[in-house]
């Protein structure tokens, strides 16, 4: 069986804190360790370096109604609902797997990345977040002018495309940095 390498980052977008951090709009809220456990996966096990228990960390800011997620290279933003705890996000991402060459289309991928869930606020400061939990869930579909075939039944690859992965979130603040 052949293997596919990790081209595509499974979060690109929610993971890698650290180096290069982006600038942090609205009120900062702080730091937290995140931890994400698989719950659903028709994407295939280990399908782009998915793993079932994920750990990362993050920033996040407010502003008004927005939940900026922080992730040390780009701001996220979402929405947070008016009872000041529940947010959302969405984001979209193209990503090239395989180069087109002449007479072969290449793969490309959209990637729509979901999150959703709730802020643990604290009940004596309802200002400072000590916690969230939600989840987030990867689509992936195929661009429809590219082939990924080449994708299907090889390791690290997709058992089925278009698919998607829900991992379960539970994060806690880390101390002041």
């Amino acid at each position: 069986m052949r293997k596919l390498s990790p081209l595509v980052p499974l979060v690109c977008t929610a993971c890698a804190f650290g180096e290069g951090d982006a600038k942090i709009p609205g009120e900062p809220l702080g730091a937290f360790q995140v931890v994400g456990e698989l719950r659903t996966n028709d994407c295939g096990s280990g399908a782009m370096g998915s793993t079932d228990v994920w750990e990362f960390q993050i920033r996040l800011s407010r502003d008004l109604d927005q939940l900026f997620w922080l992730n040390g290279r780009e701001v996220i933003s979402g929405v947070l609902a008016s009872d000041g705890r529940s947010f959302e996000f969405d984001t979209r991402v193209r990503v090239t797997v395989t180069q087109p060459k002449p007479g072969v289309p290449g793969c490309m991928l959209d990637r729509l990345d979901r999150a959703s869930g709730k802020l643990g606020l604290d009940d004596s400061d309802e200002a400072n977040v000590e916690s969230f939990s939600g989840k987030l869930t990867f689509s992936y579909m195929p661009v429809p002018e590219s082939d990924c075939t080449g994708l299907l039944g090889v390791e690290g690859g997709f058992t089925r495309l278009p698919c998607e992965m829900t991992y379960e979130l539970d994060a806690e603040k880390l101390a002041d940095d």
